[in-house]
Parts: structure tokens; sequence; C-alpha cells
């Protein structure tokens, strides 16, 4: 379990008030007494931390986290964290040196540019940003474990969106994309290198609009994706939202509901990757590409019923290596959102509500721990309306909070308020990766700010002994 540092205040109200004055401008320790979340930068952007449609943000390598995010001007920076003395570093702008190949403006407006970071097997340290229906930009470190200085890297696809990146089986290297826009199709490509090369193009998965388009509304129907590895490397898990393209009314809502609200629905298969064969959860195969009819028929684990799904689900998996889902789903209004988590119970999905939040896009993630109990990290809160603007646009909570289940996800308890200060507005937990082998289960990341116009800052959670 993860380690609990006591709150160390004291106790006399002169001191308490002064000590907490003085903490204001840091990360302060949550009231119930759990670790404080420490701040890595305060130059943060919209989706200065990606969700979890784009990973890792953050990879542990010889006892640095070496972690990258989107700043305020847009573009990509990097700094590491020292996990034996908890110090960040002097962060760098991943785009030095390439100031007349980028357009600024381009990342000023598209938030999707947000990099991502990885490792391969020498220890060598990838990232790639400016990705979105674009090549991207990929860097190699120049030395094992140092973030500090960068080379170019190979390119690997003319469209690339939301990359997510897996170590997968006899030690290669997975990275998962969306090819072009929003009706364009997911596929995985493989390195045998960690990503210094790769093994010809992608290998198409989900693209509900393929032909024939005999499914409901399937000519205007994209996805949003998460993705998870079996243990073994072999298998990957993929969960996904139905994205609605164009203008579809929505009877429960009474109207057509907004861009980042018109999605619904969640759906999962899993790939062979030995073989490339998809399958749905029964063992059943589907023919990939997996388009809207298939979906629909063999894949469909919650038909939401035009409540929004807005926001790719986090997948966990049990001892059995079989997928369990947290993910928010809307309410008495589009914005009005609840935590669910989704297991397989028999012949049927079981759906159980966790906690409230403010809007169907907040971020969560699941996680199970060795006495089997679930720890789900939720951006909570209630009884505000939000205004979809500027660092507000894609939703947020008051609050970043762990609830616990200990009867296999039947019922759930908050166990602790891990929110370093209140007033702000969070959102995007992600969790750190471990040599891109595994996640670890205390210490992730996070961000807030303070209103529309403000720029946010990058908190890291380190509960380790």
């Amino acid at each position: 379990m993860r380690a609990i540092v006591p709150n160390r205040l004291s106790p006399r109200p002169i001191f308490a008030l002064a000590f907490l004055c003085f903490l204001g401008t840091l990360a302060l320790p949550t009231v119930d007494g759990a670790p404080a979340a420490e701040p890595f930068a305060k130059n943060g952007g919209l989706k200065m931390l990606y969700d979890n449609r784009q990973y890792p943000l953050a990879v542990a390598v010889d006892g640095k986290t070496h972690i990258v995010w989107r700043g305020s001007d847009g573009l990509p920076y990097c700094a590491s964290y020292d996990m034996d003395t908890r110090e960040i570093s002097d962060a760098i702008c991943l785009t030095d040196g390439y100031e007349d190949e980028i357009n600024a403006s381009q990342y000023r407006r598209d938030h999707h540019y947000a990099p991502v970071i990885w490792s391969d097997s020498d220890g060598y340290l990838h990232t790639l940003f400016g990705c979105h229906r674009t090549t991207g930009i990929h860097l190699v470190s120049e030395r094992p474990g140092d973030s500090s200085s960068w080379r170019r890297g190979i390119d690997f696809s003319e469209s690339i969106s939301y990359p997510k990146i897996h170590r997968i089986y006899d030690g290669k290297t997975l990275v998962y994309t969306r090819y072009s826009g929003h009706l364009g199709f997911w596929q995985y490509h493989v390195s045998d290198d960690g990503g210094h090369s790769w093994q010809g193009g992608g290998r198409p998965v989900v693209n509900l609009g393929a032909d024939p388009q005999d499914g409901a509304h399937a000519a205007y129907s994209g996805s949003y994706n998460t993705t998870a590895v079996s243990e073994d490397g072999k298998r990957l898990h993929i969960a996904f939202i139905w994205k609605v393209e164009d203008p579809l009314f929505n009877t429960r809502y009474n109207k057509i509901l907004g861009d980042h609200t018109q999605r619904y629905n969640l759906y999962y298969l899993y790939v062979d990757l030995p073989t490339g064969k998809g399958y749905n959860f029964e063992g059943e195969e589907v023919e990939l590409p997996l388009r809207k009819k298939t979906a629909d028929d063999y894949c469909l684990v919650w038909d939401t019923d035009e409540r929004s799904a807005a926001v790719g689900p986090s997948i966990c998996l049990d001892e059995k290596g079989e997928p369990q889902f947290l993910l928010p789903v809307s309410e008495e209004t589009p914005h009005d959102s609840y935590f669910y988590f989704v297991k397989r119970d028999g012949n049927d999905w079981r759906k159980t509500r966790i906690a409230k939040t403010l809007h169907p896009f907040n971020a969560s993630c699941l996680q199970l721990d060795e006495d089997g109990d679930y720890h789900a990290f939720l951006v909570t809160g209630s009884g505000e309306s939000v205004i979809t603007e500027d660092m507000d646009g894609y939703g947020y909570g008051r609050k970043v909070q762990e609830w616990i289940s200990s009867d296999d996800g039947r019922s759930w308890k908050q166990a602790r308020d891990l929110t370093p200060e209140l007033g702000l507005r969070y959102q995007n937990i992600q969790f750190v990766s471990d040599n891109l082998e595994r996640e670890f289960d205390d210490l992730f990341l996070f961000y807030g700010w303070e209103n529309p116009k403000s720029p946010s800052i990058g908190y890291i959670w380190d509960a380790r002994d």
C-alpha cells in the first residue's frame, strides 16, 4: 500500500497560520495527512498534461523521472525529477534548435501538439510532439537517462494524433495512434529497437466509418481510443468511445450537443499482437479494422443511451488479465457526471457509481493492488457550472481524490483527498511509467490553474517510502 506521511503542522494557531501562508506558493499537505503534491512547473497551458489518450508523460530511468508538458506558449518542455532528492531540474524547451522547422503559432493554437516521452531498452529517452494529423518531431536523448540534450530521431508516419507508447513482447515497442482527422482510423506501429527504426507501415485496428457503412450513423462516426498491454506483452487491450462528427439531435437533453460532449457508449476489443487478429471480450474474432456495425454488434460494453461519455476510459487488468474500465458519464445535464467502474459480472457488464464530477471530460486512473483492492484516482466536484473557454475548455474538477473498493468494485469509499491547493481547477491525472515496463502506483502527475486566463501548474505526487 502507499505510504502516508503524517501531517506535521504545529497545533499552535499563530505558527500554523504563518506556516500555511508560507506554503501558499507551494503544494499544501492534504487535510488527511496524505503526501503533498509538489509543483514541477508553473508555465503550463491548456492540456499542459494530456488526457489518457496520450501516454507516457513521464518515464523513470535510473533514479530520475523525466517529465514533458505543454507550456503556455504551446511549446513542449522537459525536466527531470531526482527520485532520491526529490528535486526538479531546470526545464528545457524541446523545440530549441528547431525554430526554423516549426510553426510556433500552430503550437500555440493546437493543444494536440503536447509531448509524450518514453525509454528504450538501452535507457535512451525518446520524445514525440507536434502531432495532430502530422508527422511530428521525434527526438532521442544524446545519452541514456539524460533529458538535457537531444538529437533528431526517425519519422514513422505522415499522420499521427494521440500517440500512446507501450513495451510489448520480445522487447518491442508499440505506438498506437490515430491516422488523419476525427473520422480517421486508429492503428499501431512496432519497433524492434525502442523507436530507432520501425517495421513497415501502420496496422489499422478501429475505423468506425469503414465501408460498408451499414452501421448506425457510420458515415459520420469517429472514435477516441485508450490502450493497455497484457503482462506478457502479447495482447493489446483497446477501449473506445464513439465520436459523432456531424450534428445529431440528442433526445435525452433535447438539443444538439457540443463537439466534445457529442460522444457516447463504451466499446472494447483486443488484438493478439503475434498474429495481428482482433477479438471481442468473449474471444470471438472480429474483422479489423473494426467498423461501426461490427463494434455495435460484437464489442459494445455500454450503450449510454445518449448520455455523454466524452473521454477515453482508464483500463485496468485484473489477476486473470481481464479488463475493467473507469470513466465519467453524464447524468441530468450533458456536463454533470458520475465516475463509473465497469466490470464483467457473469454475462453482463456491471456499472457502479463512484463519485460526482463536473464534466464528462474529467480525468481518472484505475489501478488494482496486490491485495485485490481497486484504487480510483479522480478529478471530482459538484454544484458548479462549467464555462468552457480558454483553460476551462475541456472541463475541470475542484479536487483530486483517491477512492478505494475492497469488494471487487461493488462499493467505493473515499480514501484520501490529494488536492494540493483549494480554489484551483484540476485536470488530467497521469501515472509515471517505470522504464516503460510497468506503471507506478505511488507516483503520478496532474495539473491545476486559477482561472481561464491563468497559466497552469504541474504537480508530481510522490508517495514512495
